[in-house]
């Protein structure tokens, strides 16, 4: 048996952190500390329940630390590390092995520092807690009105630049898909085709507007796709759309570079649909029997179904 089988490339762990990952730190009044504050970093995952196997395979990755749990009322399951033994020895030396893409990497950068300082344990003096603050002010989303409040003079640190490598590894592109890509099946009525029904196939992934020159990037590096952009949301997808590009190049791509988690049940029924439509049995009513029954568990039907069970 391949021991290594269920092991996660690490290029994999990178690209599904840079779509589904958090480095976040708090501050909370606390007037049993001297400094008046209590300062926690952490790492997060936060994945739907249906993914538990796959955060248990992340955080096995991680050499374990860290711990999991679910809130099963809102159907989400976590993955946090936040010793920071466990941040200094685990989680900050894979990514500086194998950065960041997205403008995570700017995150993970400032966030790194704020780590440093509290390994030095410079979190309990007043000088180092300001400046954890001030590294805190260009942290994700900034400070909470309450911080804002209680450190009214802070002076923001400059972000630094996301940068993206020349050639992205195709791992990379497997974890981020798992994170936020998505398969889909389109039918149309359409009665001028012998089976009344247009069937196309779509791959999309999409991000924060703020990673746009990573997301165009894309339509280069594929040879092929599109952009769709929702400027209300200040979000922007990636899709590919054309059957012969999905059949011969997107497919073995992800075969080859796997597709993990739950999802991975939905690119293997892509696949399956795939092939029909490249045997053209989707023309036949047969054939296009098999397609639907197969999209009515994909995706959220899947899970739909799963819980029913």
């Amino acid at each position: 048996m391949n021991k290594t089988k269920n092991v996660l490339d690490p290029n994999w762990i990178t690209g599904f952190v840079d779509g589904e990952g958090c480095f976040t730190a708090g501050l909370y009044k606390d007037d049993k500390r001297r400094v008046g504050w209590h300062t926690r970093t952490y790492f997060q995952i936060k994945l739907h329940i249906r993914d538990k196997n796959l955060i248990l395979k992340i955080k096995s990755f991680f050499n374990n630390v860290g711990r999991t749990w679910e809130n099963k009322d809102q159907n989400f399951i976590y993955y946090s590390v936040g010793k920071i033994e466990d941040l200094m020895n685990v989680i900050i030396p894979h990514f500086d092995k194998y950065p960041l893409i997205t403008k995570k990497s700017e995150d993970f950068t400032i966030w790194k520092i704020i780590v440093e300082l509290m390994n030095k344990k410079n979190h309990l003096n007043k000088q180092g807690l300001l400046k954890i603050v001030n590294l805190r002010a260009s942290l994700n989303k900034g400070l909470s009105d309450k911080l804002k409040i209680s450190f009214p003079d802070i002076i923001k640190v400059k972000r630094p630049r996301a940068i993206i490598p020349v050639n992205i590894n195709y791992n990379w592109f497997a974890g981020f898909f798992s994170g936020e890509g998505c398969f889909l099946i389109n039918l149309y009525k359409l009665k001028t085709q012998k089976a009344n029904y247009r069937i196309s196939l779509r791959i999309i992934v999409g991000q924060h507007s703020r990673d746009e020159y990573l997301i165009k990037s894309f339509c280069d590096i594929f040879k092929n796709g599109n952009l769709k952009y929702y400027n209300n949301k200040n979000y922007i997808e990636f899709q590919i759309n054309k059957f012969k590009i999905i059949y011969n190049k997107i497919i073995p791509l992800f075969k080859e570079y796997k597709i993990e988690g739950e999802k991975l049940l939905d690119f293997q029924d892509f696949c399956k649909i795939a092939e029909l439509m490249e045997k053209k049995s989707h023309l036949t009513s047969k054939g296009l029997d098999q397609i639907r029954e197969i999209k009515s568990r994909m995706n959220k039907a899947r899970y739909l179904i799963n819980k029913r069970v």
